[in-house]
C-alpha cells in the first residue's frame, strides 16, 4: 500500500493514491485555506468507510435487504502536543428489511474482527459503537480485537 501528498500552499496538500486525488487542509482559523478535511478528520472518515465496507459486504453476502447505510464517528481530542484521539464513538445507521440479529452481527464482526482501521485505532484509544436499525437503537459495543 502506498500514498503520497504534494504541498499546494499554506497548509493545503493534495493526497494521491492510485491516481485518485484528495484535498487535505485545515481551517481558515488554523491558518490555511479550508479546501478539505484535515488528516485526523480523514482518519475518522477512513474508519467509517472501512467499517461500512465490511458491513455492506457481510449483509450482501447474507442476502439481507439493506436499503441505506450511514456511519458517523466522533473523536475526543487530547489537549496535549501532539493532540490525538483519546476516545472515538461510531454510529451505524442501517435501514431496510434486514433482521435485527443480522445487523448487529455484521457491525460487531466489523468492529471486532475485520476492520483494519478500527483495529489500528483501538490500539491507542477506546472505540465504542452503536447500531441503529430503521431509526431504533438496537446495540452498543466496544471495538475489541482478540
Amino acid at each position: 500500500m502506498e500514498a503520497k501528498v504534494k504541498w499546494n500552499s499554506k497548509l493545503s496538500f493534495t493526497g494521491i493514491v492510485r491516481g485518485h486525488e484528495t484535498n487535505l487542509d485545515t481551517t481558515f482559523e488554523n491558518g490555511s485555506l479550508n479546501r478539505g478535511p484535515n488528516p485526523k478528520e480523514m482518519m475518522l472518515n477512513s474508519l467509517c468507510a472501512c467499517a461500512g465496507m465490511d458491513v455492506a459486504s457481510i449483509l450482501e453476502g447474507h442476502k439481507e435487504d439493506l436499503l441505506t447505510l450511514e456511519l458517523s464517528a466522533k473523536a475526543v481530542m487530547t489537549k496535549t502536543t501532539p493532540s490525538y484521539f483519546s476516545a472515538i464513538s461510531v454510529v451505524f445507521k442501517l435501514s431496510g428489511g434486514l433482521k435485527k440479529e443480522s445487523a448487529i452481527k455484521a457491525c460487531e464482526s466489523s468492529m471486532t474482527k475485520y476492520c483494519g482501521v478500527s483495529y489500528m485505532l483501538s490500539k491507542v484509544c477506546p472505540i465504542t459503537y452503536e447500531v441503529e436499525l430503521n431509526g431504533e437503537s438496537i446495540f452498543t459495543g466496544e471495538s475489541k480485537f482478540s
